[in-house]
């Protein structure tokens, strides 16, 4: 049954605000035992609660819980994304009872959309790597289940959308100019030269202000032109930003020949203004390892790369900021045919400058966009069979079947 809730930035500001005492201990709760009553383990309960309660962390804890929801016996489709990570964050043992689940709802479940849980299960206890002992037989269970997933029958169950109709734009475009001008006052040009990207960019540049229908801001800085440690001491010491998150990635997203010269490899900060707008801080990569040199920022999971740009001023609002030299250029590799609006944007799905990255998640995202395309977009498949082919990620048989390579991640 599907009762997506509508994406909005109220129910993004909602979901990423801290809560006090009493609406965290009643959340816990309530997520305690739906989760028990839906899936029947403990630990999965247990780490819902601990998500509402000490984490603070609504956002990942609701989308989990309508995971539950869609794969349990609910059956309700209240945040349709199957391209959302249900174990980030989780243990071995709190894996093992999310595969015991899964196992258990096998008969609910479509063949793709089954393998795929398991294969996203694998992954995450392969790159725990709790035991490295077993990391060779974690590599084999990946690897299987995997190849499962690309063995299933061509199915369009693998779908990022959410409800259906366009968004409506709700995005605070006034606070949003507050939120940027402070944000320039606390880091001018002289101090920290950042710029803006994606999403914010697009806005600037095609509608000569902030998408209406966005969720947040979005800047970059290069590497090399920011100190990390003094950039989060002018936050934290702000009364106007708080720093709800700061990411790094000690392994995967790095090419081997991209330099770093922060040791924990930062990839962003995210900071919230007073009004409740994010600001997503990108650090970007200067990767020289590629033919030609490439510019790139990332999560966890994603490295979405561009060509080398310089920055170039561009007036918005009152102020000037900086940007891309060349626009069209960067729209066109981040968004294809970006002069035309799109209401409902999927980072994950819908970037055609997402590369591939040797994280074992990441290559389970990469699959599922690659069997999903096989049943909507066939020239869209076909890239995407090319690359993981070409990358080493998946390998071919003479019989033309398709598995998927365990060499990246041997010791």
């Amino acid at each position: 049954m599907k009762r997506a809730l509508p994406k909005s930035f109220a129910v993004m500001k909602l979901l990423n605000r801290d809560y006090g005492i009493f609406i965290r201990s009643c959340m816990a709760f309530l997520g305690y035992v739906a989760v028990l009553l839906i899936t029947g383990h403990l630990k999965l309960a247990h780490e819902i609660a601990k998500r509402f309660w000490f984490h603070n962390e609504f956002k990942i804890a609701v989308r989990r819980c309508a995971w539950y929801c869609r794969r349990g016996w609910p059956r309700i489709d209240v945040l349709s994304d199957e391209f959302f990570d249900p174990t980030e964050g989780l243990e071995d043992t709190q894996l093992d009872e999310l595969e015991a689940f899964v196992k258990k709802r096998q008969p609910k479940l479509s063949p793709v959309i089954y393998a795929s849980d398991l294969a996203i299960i694998a992954a995450r206890r392969l790159n725990n790597n709790s035991i490295p002992t077993q990391r060779s037989s974690n590599i084999v269970s990946f690897q299987a289940a995997c190849d499962q997933m690309l063995a299933a029958p061509v199915s369009t169950d693998l779908t990022a959308s959410g409800p259906d109709g366009p968004r409506t734009g709700d995005f605070p475009i006034v606070d949003a100019i507050t939120t940027l001008a402070d944000f320039a006052d606390l880091f001018p040009a002289k101090k920290m030269r950042w710029f803006v990207i994606s999403g914010t960019f697009l806005g600037l540049v095609r509608e000569k202000g902030f998408l209406a229908h966005d969720y947040d801001i979005d800047l970059g800085v290069f590497e090399n032109e920011i100190d990390i440690k003094s950039t989060i001491a002018d936050v934290e010491a702000s009364r106007l930003f708080v720093l709800k998150k700061y990411d790094h990635h000690m392994s995967t997203l790095l090419a081997p020949r991209t330099p770093s010269t922060n040791p924990d490899v930062p990839y962003i900060l995210k900071l919230v203004h007073v009004t409740g707008i994010h600001i997503d801080l990108f650090i970007h990569y200067h990767d020289t390892s590629t033919d030609p040199a490439v510019d790139w920022h990332g999560s966890s999971l994603h490295r979405w790369e561009n060509s080398a740009f310089d920055l170039t001023p561009y007036p918005f609002y009152d102020m000037n900021v900086l940007g891309p030299a060349d626009a069209d250029r960067y729209l066109t590799e981040n968004y294809g045919d970006w002069r035309t609006p799109v209401t409902d944007f999927n980072c994950t799905t819908d970037t055609p400058n997402l590369a591939l990255v040797a994280h074992p998640v990441a290559i389970v995202f990469f699959i599922k966009r690659y069997i999903m395309a096989r049943g909507t977009n066939t020239k869209q498949a076909a890239k995407l069979e090319r690359e993981l082919l070409q990358n080493g990620f998946l390998l071919q048989s003479d019989d033309g079947c398709m598995t998927v390579s365990g060499a990246l991640f041997e010791a």
